[in-house]
Protein backbone atom coordinates (compact mmCIF):
# COMPACT_ATOMS: atom_id res chain seq x y z
CA UNK A 1 0.00 0.00 0.00
CA UNK A 2 2.81 2.24 0.74
CA UNK A 3 5.08 1.66 -2.40
CA UNK A 4 1.13 2.44 -4.49
CA UNK A 5 1.44 5.65 -2.29
CA UNK A 6 4.92 6.48 -3.43
CA UNK A 7 4.04 5.50 -6.99
CA UNK A 8 0.66 8.04 -6.81
CA UNK A 9 2.71 10.70 -5.66
CA UNK A 10 6.00 10.28 -8.09
CA UNK A 11 3.45 10.51 -11.27
CA UNK A 12 2.20 13.89 -9.61
CA UNK A 13 5.32 15.06 -9.38
CA UNK A 14 6.13 13.90 -12.99
CA UNK A 15 2.90 16.49 -14.25
CA UNK A 16 3.60 18.98 -12.22
CA UNK A 17 4.82 22.19 -13.82
CA UNK A 18 8.66 23.34 -12.77
CA UNK A 19 7.73 26.10 -11.36
CA UNK A 20 4.72 24.81 -9.17
CA UNK A 21 7.67 22.21 -7.66
CA UNK A 22 10.04 25.24 -6.99
CA UNK A 23 7.39 27.09 -5.10
CA UNK A 24 5.98 23.64 -3.81
CA UNK A 25 10.02 23.40 -2.27
CA UNK A 26 10.61 26.72 -1.16
CA UNK A 27 6.78 26.86 0.89
CA UNK A 28 8.20 23.94 2.82
CA UNK A 29 11.55 25.61 3.40
CA UNK A 30 9.94 28.82 4.38
CA UNK A 31 7.73 26.78 6.83
CA UNK A 32 10.24 24.51 8.38
CA UNK A 33 12.87 27.21 8.95
CA UNK A 34 10.01 29.46 10.50
CA UNK A 35 9.57 26.29 12.99
CA UNK A 36 13.23 26.12 13.22
CA UNK A 37 13.01 29.76 14.40
CA UNK A 38 9.69 29.98 16.49
CA UNK A 39 8.13 26.68 16.87
CA UNK A 40 4.74 26.98 15.14
CA UNK A 41 3.11 24.96 18.13
CA UNK A 42 4.39 27.77 20.66
CA UNK A 43 3.97 30.81 18.32
CA UNK A 44 0.30 29.68 17.73
CA UNK A 45 0.13 29.45 21.96
CA UNK A 46 1.78 32.99 22.12
CA UNK A 47 -1.03 34.64 19.74
CA UNK A 48 -3.89 32.56 21.58
CA UNK A 49 -2.42 33.86 25.03
CA UNK A 50 -1.98 37.19 23.70
CA UNK A 51 2.21 37.54 24.56
CA UNK A 52 3.07 37.18 20.80
CA UNK A 53 4.37 40.91 20.56
CA UNK A 54 6.00 40.61 23.53
CA UNK A 55 8.12 37.98 22.30
CA UNK A 56 8.70 39.54 19.36
CA UNK A 57 10.12 42.37 21.33
CA UNK A 58 12.63 40.15 23.25
CA UNK A 59 13.87 38.55 19.74
CA UNK A 60 14.10 42.58 18.48
CA UNK A 61 16.32 42.81 21.56
CA UNK A 62 18.52 40.09 21.16
CA UNK A 63 18.91 40.98 17.22
CA UNK A 64 19.88 44.57 18.80
CA UNK A 65 22.71 42.46 21.03
CA UNK A 66 23.56 40.72 17.86
CA UNK A 67 24.44 43.51 15.88
CA UNK A 68 25.29 46.49 18.05
CA UNK A 69 28.00 48.01 16.92
CA UNK A 70 30.02 49.05 20.49
CA UNK A 71 32.19 45.95 20.60
CA UNK A 72 33.14 46.55 17.03
CA UNK A 73 36.73 47.91 17.24
CA UNK A 74 37.07 45.37 20.00
CA UNK A 75 36.04 42.55 17.81
CA UNK A 76 38.32 43.63 14.40
CA UNK A 77 41.10 43.40 16.70
CA UNK A 78 40.79 40.18 17.67
CA UNK A 79 40.19 39.17 14.12
CA UNK A 80 43.72 41.03 13.14
CA UNK A 81 45.89 39.44 16.39
CA UNK A 82 44.59 36.33 16.30
CA UNK A 83 44.94 33.24 13.31
CA UNK A 84 42.52 31.22 14.88
CA UNK A 85 39.20 32.72 16.07
CA UNK A 86 36.08 30.72 17.43
CA UNK A 87 32.11 32.18 16.00
CA UNK A 88 30.54 34.44 18.16
CA UNK A 89 26.74 35.23 18.04
CA UNK A 90 28.07 38.76 17.61
CA UNK A 91 30.21 38.82 15.02
CA UNK A 92 27.01 38.31 13.14
CA UNK A 93 27.37 42.36 12.63
CA UNK A 94 29.98 41.51 10.00
CA UNK A 95 27.52 39.61 7.52
CA UNK A 96 25.51 42.89 8.09
CA UNK A 97 28.83 45.27 7.03
CA UNK A 98 29.65 42.69 4.54
CA UNK A 99 26.41 42.79 3.00
CA UNK A 100 26.67 46.47 2.82
CA UNK A 101 29.83 46.82 1.32
CA UNK A 102 29.10 43.94 -1.51
CA UNK A 103 25.96 46.29 -2.54
CA UNK A 104 27.92 49.25 -3.02
CA UNK A 105 30.77 47.34 -4.76
CA UNK A 106 28.20 45.97 -6.71
CA UNK A 107 26.27 49.41 -7.34
CA UNK A 108 30.00 50.80 -8.53
CA UNK A 109 30.64 47.87 -11.10
CA UNK A 110 27.17 48.23 -12.64
CA UNK A 111 27.31 51.05 -13.92
CA UNK A 112 30.70 49.84 -15.94
CA UNK A 113 28.89 46.66 -16.33
CA UNK A 114 25.88 44.41 -15.14
CA UNK A 115 27.64 41.20 -15.79
CA UNK A 116 30.75 42.41 -13.63
CA UNK A 117 28.51 43.87 -10.87
CA UNK A 118 26.69 40.89 -10.39
CA UNK A 119 29.21 37.74 -11.10
CA UNK A 120 32.56 39.29 -10.44
CA UNK A 121 33.24 39.15 -6.64
CA UNK A 122 36.54 37.79 -5.88
CA UNK A 123 35.87 36.17 -3.08
CA UNK A 124 36.11 33.26 -4.65
CA UNK A 125 39.80 33.07 -5.28
CA UNK A 126 40.05 34.42 -1.16
CA UNK A 127 37.76 31.20 -0.27
CA UNK A 128 40.52 28.82 -2.36
CA UNK A 129 43.66 30.57 -0.58
CA UNK A 130 41.85 30.66 2.68
CA UNK A 131 41.13 26.69 2.79
CA UNK A 132 44.15 25.42 0.48
CA UNK A 133 46.28 24.39 3.74
CA UNK A 134 43.81 23.54 6.13
CA UNK A 135 43.72 19.87 7.64
CA UNK A 136 40.49 19.26 6.25
CA UNK A 137 40.85 20.04 3.00
CA UNK A 138 40.08 17.29 0.89
CA UNK A 139 42.31 15.72 -1.45
CA UNK A 140 39.82 15.27 -4.03
CA UNK A 141 40.27 19.63 -4.71
CA UNK A 142 43.52 19.61 -4.56
CA UNK A 143 44.72 19.62 -0.83
CA UNK A 144 46.16 16.80 1.53
CA UNK A 145 43.44 16.80 4.14
CA UNK A 146 40.42 14.24 5.34
CA UNK A 147 37.08 15.19 5.85
CA UNK A 148 37.38 13.51 8.83
CA UNK A 149 38.55 16.84 10.66
CA UNK A 150 35.67 18.76 9.63
CA UNK A 151 33.88 17.75 13.61
CA UNK A 152 37.36 16.77 15.39
CA UNK A 153 37.04 18.87 18.89
CA UNK A 154 33.55 19.95 17.96
CA UNK A 155 32.14 22.12 19.17
CA UNK A 156 35.53 23.64 20.96
CA UNK A 157 36.76 24.58 17.99
CA UNK A 158 38.80 27.71 16.53
CA UNK A 159 38.40 28.35 12.98
CA UNK A 160 41.59 30.53 10.94
CA UNK A 161 40.25 34.22 11.00
CA UNK A 162 40.58 34.20 7.32
CA UNK A 163 38.12 31.32 6.93
CA UNK A 164 35.79 33.96 9.30
CA UNK A 165 36.34 36.62 6.42
CA UNK A 166 35.26 34.44 3.84
CA UNK A 167 31.86 33.25 5.36
CA UNK A 168 31.58 37.08 6.35
CA UNK A 169 31.76 37.95 2.36
CA UNK A 170 29.64 35.06 1.29
CA UNK A 171 26.96 35.78 3.55
CA UNK A 172 26.87 38.95 2.45
CA UNK A 173 26.66 38.58 -0.78
CA UNK A 174 23.97 36.27 -0.31
CA UNK A 175 22.11 38.66 2.01
CA UNK A 176 22.34 41.41 -1.23
CA UNK A 177 21.74 38.24 -3.55
CA UNK A 178 18.58 37.48 -2.15
CA UNK A 179 17.35 41.32 -1.95
CA UNK A 180 17.87 42.21 -5.50
CA UNK A 181 16.35 39.02 -6.51
CA UNK A 182 12.95 40.32 -4.51
CA UNK A 183 13.14 43.82 -6.05
CA UNK A 184 14.19 42.97 -9.85
CA UNK A 185 11.47 42.36 -12.55
CA UNK A 186 10.52 38.72 -11.69
CA UNK A 187 11.76 36.22 -15.11
CA UNK A 188 10.53 32.86 -15.33
CA UNK A 189 13.58 31.04 -13.35
CA UNK A 190 13.11 33.77 -10.24
CA UNK A 191 11.65 30.89 -7.85
CA UNK A 192 14.32 28.22 -8.52
CA UNK A 193 17.05 30.94 -7.98
CA UNK A 194 15.38 32.34 -5.40
CA UNK A 195 15.02 28.56 -3.73
CA UNK A 196 18.83 28.18 -4.40
CA UNK A 197 19.78 31.85 -3.00
CA UNK A 198 17.39 31.47 -0.02
CA UNK A 199 18.42 27.87 0.97
CA UNK A 200 22.58 28.87 1.19
CA UNK A 201 21.93 31.90 3.19
CA UNK A 202 20.27 29.83 5.71
CA UNK A 203 22.67 27.40 5.57
CA UNK A 204 25.53 30.00 6.01
CA UNK A 205 24.19 31.52 9.16
CA UNK A 206 23.45 28.07 10.74
CA UNK A 207 26.47 26.49 10.21
CA UNK A 208 28.06 30.08 11.73
CA UNK A 209 25.88 30.19 14.37
CA UNK A 210 26.69 25.99 15.27
CA UNK A 211 30.42 26.42 14.27
CA UNK A 212 30.21 23.91 10.78
CA UNK A 213 32.41 26.37 9.16
CA UNK A 214 34.71 23.72 8.25
CA UNK A 215 32.39 21.59 6.12
CA UNK A 216 30.32 24.88 5.36
CA UNK A 217 33.69 26.49 4.04
CA UNK A 218 34.25 23.53 1.90
CA UNK A 219 30.63 23.89 0.76
CA UNK A 220 30.59 27.57 -0.30
CA UNK A 221 33.97 26.83 -2.22
CA UNK A 222 32.57 23.93 -4.38
CA UNK A 223 30.09 26.40 -5.46
CA UNK A 224 31.98 29.65 -5.98
CA UNK A 225 34.70 27.36 -8.21
CA UNK A 226 32.14 27.03 -10.47
CA UNK A 227 30.65 30.50 -10.33
CA UNK A 228 33.86 31.75 -12.42
CA UNK A 229 33.57 29.91 -15.52
CA UNK A 230 29.62 30.90 -15.25
CA UNK A 231 30.70 34.11 -15.33
CA UNK A 232 33.10 33.86 -18.66
CA UNK A 233 30.09 32.11 -20.47
CA UNK A 234 27.48 34.68 -19.45
CA UNK A 235 30.28 37.23 -20.55
CA UNK A 236 30.91 35.97 -23.97
CA UNK A 237 27.41 34.13 -24.86
CA UNK A 238 26.55 36.97 -26.74
CA UNK A 239 29.91 37.77 -28.51
CA UNK A 240 31.17 36.46 -31.76
CA UNK A 241 33.97 34.64 -29.40
CA UNK A 242 32.34 31.31 -29.63
CA UNK A 243 35.68 29.52 -29.23
CA UNK A 244 36.24 31.35 -25.29
CA UNK A 245 32.24 30.90 -24.63
CA UNK A 246 32.38 27.20 -25.46
CA UNK A 247 35.47 26.40 -23.57
CA UNK A 248 33.97 28.34 -20.44
CA UNK A 249 31.03 26.43 -20.93
CA UNK A 250 32.81 23.13 -21.15
CA UNK A 251 35.22 23.65 -18.15
CA UNK A 252 31.74 25.06 -16.38
CA UNK A 253 30.12 21.68 -17.35
CA UNK A 254 33.08 19.71 -15.97
CA UNK A 255 33.71 21.52 -12.78
CA UNK A 256 29.95 21.40 -12.05
CA UNK A 257 29.22 17.96 -12.16
CA UNK A 258 32.61 17.27 -10.46
CA UNK A 259 32.36 19.81 -7.46
CA UNK A 260 28.72 20.45 -7.09
CA UNK A 261 27.53 16.88 -7.50
CA UNK A 262 30.14 14.42 -6.87
CA UNK A 263 32.20 16.59 -4.13
CA UNK A 264 29.04 18.36 -2.45
CA UNK A 265 28.10 14.71 -2.27
CA UNK A 266 30.77 12.63 -1.22
CA UNK A 267 32.58 15.17 0.92
CA UNK A 268 30.14 17.11 2.47
CA UNK A 269 26.28 15.91 2.66
CA UNK A 270 27.69 11.96 3.61
CA UNK A 271 30.38 12.95 6.52
CA UNK A 272 27.45 15.54 7.89
CA UNK A 273 25.30 12.21 8.15
CA UNK A 274 27.93 9.71 9.27
CA UNK A 275 29.39 12.27 12.01
CA UNK A 276 25.82 12.97 13.49
CA UNK A 277 26.98 11.18 16.77
CA UNK A 278 29.53 13.64 17.33
CA UNK A 279 27.12 16.47 17.64
CA UNK A 280 23.86 14.81 18.32
CA UNK A 281 23.85 15.72 21.91
CA UNK A 282 23.92 19.66 20.55
CA UNK A 283 21.82 19.53 18.05
CA UNK A 284 18.02 18.11 18.24
CA UNK A 285 16.88 15.29 15.49
CA UNK A 286 14.60 17.60 14.10
CA UNK A 287 17.08 20.36 13.61
CA UNK A 288 19.48 17.59 11.76
CA UNK A 289 16.35 16.90 9.60
CA UNK A 290 16.42 19.98 8.41
CA UNK A 291 19.76 20.84 7.52
CA UNK A 292 19.83 17.90 5.76
CA UNK A 293 17.10 18.53 3.50
CA UNK A 294 18.04 21.86 3.19
CA UNK A 295 21.66 20.76 1.80
CA UNK A 296 19.51 18.37 -0.60
CA UNK A 297 17.52 20.89 -2.11
CA UNK A 298 20.44 22.86 -3.19
CA UNK A 299 21.95 19.24 -4.31
CA UNK A 300 18.75 18.77 -6.29
CA UNK A 301 18.94 22.19 -8.01
CA UNK A 302 22.63 22.01 -9.24
CA UNK A 303 21.31 18.31 -10.74
CA UNK A 304 18.48 20.44 -12.36
CA UNK A 305 21.38 22.90 -13.85
CA UNK A 306 23.21 20.29 -14.94
CA UNK A 307 20.45 18.95 -16.98
CA UNK A 308 20.15 21.78 -18.27
CA UNK A 309 23.63 22.54 -19.42
CA UNK A 310 24.06 18.93 -21.24
CA UNK A 311 20.68 20.48 -23.26
CA UNK A 312 22.68 23.58 -23.77
CA UNK A 313 25.51 21.52 -24.93
CA UNK A 314 23.08 19.56 -27.58
CA UNK A 315 21.12 22.28 -28.56
CA UNK A 316 24.61 23.85 -29.40
CA UNK A 317 25.82 20.71 -31.18
CA UNK A 318 23.14 20.04 -33.36
CA UNK A 319 22.02 24.32 -34.23
CA UNK A 320 25.58 26.09 -33.80
CA UNK A 321 23.68 28.47 -31.46
CA UNK A 322 24.52 29.32 -28.00
CA UNK A 323 21.69 30.49 -25.90
CA UNK A 324 21.69 30.69 -22.23
CA UNK A 325 19.28 28.28 -21.48
CA UNK A 326 20.16 28.53 -17.40
CA UNK A 327 17.96 31.82 -17.76
CA UNK A 328 15.22 30.18 -19.88
CA UNK A 329 15.55 32.17 -23.04
CA UNK A 330 12.87 30.68 -24.95
CA UNK A 331 10.05 31.11 -21.95
CA UNK A 332 10.98 34.74 -21.82
CA UNK A 333 10.60 35.41 -25.40
CA UNK A 334 7.48 32.91 -25.70
CA UNK A 335 6.66 36.01 -22.34
CA UNK A 336 7.39 38.63 -24.65
CA UNK A 337 5.67 37.47 -27.81
CA UNK A 338 2.34 36.96 -25.56
CA UNK A 339 2.08 40.63 -24.76
CA UNK A 340 2.57 41.91 -28.30
CA UNK A 341 0.05 39.13 -29.16
CA UNK A 342 -2.29 40.92 -26.57
CA UNK A 343 -1.36 44.64 -27.17
CA UNK A 344 -2.38 43.98 -30.66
Amino acid sequence: MFSCYIYILFICILRMKLDTIFKILLLITIIFTTHQIWPLYELAKQISNGTVLFCIKEEFHKLYTFFCLYNLKEDIEIFSTNTNVAPKPRYFVFFVLSGFVTYIVKFILNKISTRIGERLIPKRVFGFISLKDQVYFPAEMGGQGETSAYFLGYPNQKISNLIHIYYFMNGGYLLTSVCSLLKSEKLPDFYENFLQHFCAMILVYFSYSHNFIKVGAIIMLCHDICEVFSSACRVFVDTRYKLITVSSFCILFLSWGYLRLYIFAKNCILPIHKNYNMFSSLIRVETFIWLIFLLLVILLMNVYWFVLMGKMFIHFVTSGKTEDILTRVAEIEEKERNIEMKNK
